[in-house]
């Protein structure tokens, strides 16, 4: 019997929208140098939510614009620090998307708070305050069960989260910088 070694991941390339899954794409901005920064997230198909658009990019967001067009109909943060959301209001006035935002963020259309939900047409997206304070959310794509909670769990999980997200099974993360993984049950107990 032989072991087959996992194939590797292709590098993500800043600027390049990659499938991750049917429904998730990701494209991650330039970081320093021609290193990837933050991963934002193009999800769906015919109607597009684009989770942290990033620090305002003239250069992704037209990225985004260009992957998404007149689809994209909602904008959320994951953490309204500038790495995440300084481009929100850019790329807002870009699509006419509507954009979903901690209280507090400037520009935002409606609040979000715990237990928000995007019904789309093919999808449903779920909220879940990390911190509601500070404003930082991890959201739930229910229909992939991924979770994606950009760079608000770098540090670590909150102790209730497995809980609350028990019922939706997960089974992928998709992080705010790195690769996508596909073992969330590791992720969250670590």
């Amino acid at each position: 019997m032989t072991i087959e070694e996992p194939v590797p991941l292709p590098p993500i390339t800043p600027g390049v929208a990659r499938a991750l899954s049917p429904l998730v794409r990701r494209i991650a901005n330039k970081g320093e140098g021609e290193e990837p920064g933050l991963n934002t997230y193009l999800i769906g198909i015919d109607e597009i939510v684009i989770i942290d658009p990033g620090p305002g990019d003239a250069e992704h967001l037209d990225v985004l614009a260009g992957c998404g067009g007149d689809r994209i109909r909602w904008i959320i943060v994951t953490d309204p620090c500038d790495e995440n959301a300084a481009g929100a209001q850019a790329l807002k006035k870009l699509t006419g998307a509507e954009l979903i935002a901690p209280a507090g963020c400037r520009g935002a259309d409606v609040e979000m708070v715990d237990g928000y939900k995007i019904d789309a047409t093919e999808f449903r997206i779920f909220a879940f305050s990390i911190d509601e304070e500070a404003g930082k959310f991890v959201y739930v794509l229910e229909q992939e069960r991924s979770l994606i909670p950009g760079d608000v769990l770098v540090d670590a999980v909150p102790e209730d989260l497995p809980a609350r997200v028990k019922s939706y099974r997960l089974k992928s993360v998709a992080p705010g910088h790195g690769q996508y993984i596909e073992d969330a049950k590791s992720f969250l107990s670590r």
